[in-house]
């Protein structure tokens, strides 16, 4: 996949991109650099060939040959430099591409770093055209100054624009990330990957605890920011509550009832439809970067149908987080008995046949529009926005089931199976699940819940199942309910509440037939306190315990 699929603005300012699209100004900006050294990575004849096209450009070819014993080099007459290499690794981005071959040399036992080879002063390629059948980036949507070409249509597309790839180019940090309510990971456990999932770049990678973007690799699709469940991840250009904030202005002055999310790639084409009554055009970065937050404030605020203009150059990704939020929105609003979809995907070719009063929703037309701020917050909008409808449309139930996965619910707790470890609680990053405080209880506010399953995978006991639904009454999906409880075990010697019954008999059953609480004074010690029970042992046992005694001694 070449650069001529990449959606991104990548421009030498990004004042152009505030003009077109009416939006504030990029608060971050990643800046790249290209002085126009280029990789053409291929077979060698054909790469010199390609090479002598591109006069502009500082060309170093590469060769993959699995069989070849070493790095091979040599200069060609024009002074290109050519190798042969066994293996290639290539990462990176617009003037930060390394290229590096794993195969040590009889010099080093490190591996080979062609462009320190080829004495690059920046120790990277800037450019990369690919003309190998296999390209060596995997992502769907590669990164900026990467050219992997399929075909001669292709290649003389890319010998025409990376000529134009050298200078100094901007672009805009598309995402904010708050690690703080980030579901991915907690105490090495796995939960969320909506947003690696969704991301087509690779430019979003785990850590363990959390996740990390790499804003060069990063294009702006949105598609991480509209499946994230918490909000942790948030579009940026722009903000959530800036969109919102712009629509709504628009919308005021006129009587649109359908609104038409549309790139500049199709501009001209929806430019050429000319005015459609009853449909406001919006022209945004990215369709797949406004998800369900969004489209939920745009019905409170009087709008019947939301279309996405897409075309076949769509990544799938970005699709598939479309569909999956859409699904999820459509649920809620069935609960409200309002079946009719009002988010759809339609073409260019579709344009013309917009008709908006085929678009209006005759449940809604008694709507009264209602505006509320939204701080950015993903999941208090879309809460506050259900809550606006549900006051204008009665609930066909209480308490609905949605489909898995859904980012709302509540968690079923065995109470036979629950020690009240409180290891849930301790990895859950919604604050969804608290303790007892001074009980032994473990309680929970559905409000919070995402879903996420990371107490289901720290419960030792398997006591958790997850349980997708969503509660419109507000009041009542934010009180905290008891989920389990149990009376408090006390110290048989300072009387001091040390845990809780279950753990105790829990206790007692796995350590059953060990050769270290055959005795009753070893088990009386289970029902002490840390305390308590190191004290026990200098009183009674003087030389201490012999952990490494053999058992069948």
């Amino acid at each position: 996949m070449s650069n001529d699929n990449i959606t991104v603005n990548f421009v030498s300012s990004t004042d152009e991109i505030v003009a077109n699209q009416n939006i504030q100004s990029a608060t971050s900006i990643i800046d790249f650099r290209s002085n126009g050294n280029c990789l053409i990575v291929g077979d060698t004849d054909h790469a010199l060939v390609v090479a002598d096209q591109l006069t502009d450009l500082k060309c170093t070819v590469v060769t993959i040959d699995a069989s070849a014993k070493s790095i091979e080099k040599r200069l060609t007459e024009g002074g290109i430099a050519v190798f042969t290499v066994p293996d290639l690794t290539l990462s990176g981005y617009l003037g930060a591409f390394n290229a590096i071959v794993a195969q040590t040399s009889e010099r080093s036992s490190e591996p080979t770093n062609l462009a320190v080879s080829v004495f690059l002063e920046s120790g990277a390629f800037d450019l990369v055209l690919d003309l190998s059948t296999s390209p060596l980036f995997p992502a769907a949507l590669p990164p900026l100054g990467y050219f992997g070409v399929a075909n001669e249509i292709e290649l003389q597309a890319a010998i025409s624009a990376m000529p134009d790839m050298v200078g100094e180019f901007e672009k805009p940090k598309y995402f904010e990330y708050n690690a703080a309510v980030c579901a991915h990971s907690r105490s090495q456990l796995d939960g969320c990957s909506a947003c690696l999932n969704a991301c087509a770049t690779g430019a979003i990678i785990s850590n363990g605890e959390g996740v990390v973007v790499d804003p060069y690799l990063c294009q702006g699709c949105g598609s991480c920011a509209t499946v994230c469940p918490s909000g942790a991840m948030t579009y940026a250009y722009p903000k959530p509550a800036n969109a919102i904030e712009r629509t709504r202005e628009m919308l005021s002055e006129g009587k649109q009832h359908v609104l038409l999310l549309h790139t500049e790639d199709h501009q001209e084409a929806v430019d050429a439809v000319g005015d459609m009554q009853g449909v406001l055009p919006l022209l945004v970065e990215e369709v797949s970067a406004f998800g369900m937050d969004y489209w939920a404030t745009m019905v409170c605020a009087g709008i019947h149908s939301i279309l996405l203009l897409k075309d076949e150059s769509m990544l799938a990704q970005s699709q598939h987080a479309i569909d999956s939020q859409a699904a999820v929105f459509h649920e809620l609003l069935e609960g409200l008995g309002l079946n009719k979809a009002v988010v759809q995907s339609i073409s260019p070719a579709q344009i013309a046949e917009i008709n908006g009063d085929s678009l209006r929703n005759e449940q809604f037309n008694n709507l009264s529009s209602v505006n509320f701020a939204t701080h950015n917050n993903k999941r208090q909008t879309v809460r506050m926005a259900m809550d606006a409808l549900s006051e204008q449309f009665e609930p066909v139930s209480s308490t609905i089931a949605m489909a898995k996965p859904a980012p709302f619910g509540v968690i079923n707790v065995d109470k036979q199976k629950c020690t009240l470890c409180m290891a849930c609680v301790s990895t859950c990053p919604a604050k969804a699940l608290l303790d007892g405080q001074d009980t032994p209880a473990l309680r929970m506010i559905e409000a919070n819940c995402l879903q996420c399953g990371l107490c289901e995978a720290a419960c030792p006991e398997s006591a958790i199942t997850l349980q997708s639904q969503y509660t419109y009454d507000s009041i009542e999906a934010r009180k905290v309910n008891t989920l389990n409880e149990e009376e408090p075990f006390n110290c048989i010697k300072c009387q001091k509440p040390f845990a809780t019954v279950g753990i105790i008999q829990s206790m007692f059953a796995k350590l059953d037939g060990h050769w270290m609480f055959k005795d009753d004074v070893a088990k009386r010690r289970l029902k002490m306190c840390d305390d308590c029970r190191v004290k026990d042992i200098f009183e009674h046992d003087a030389k201490g315990i012999e952990v490494h005694k053999n058992e069948n001694a």
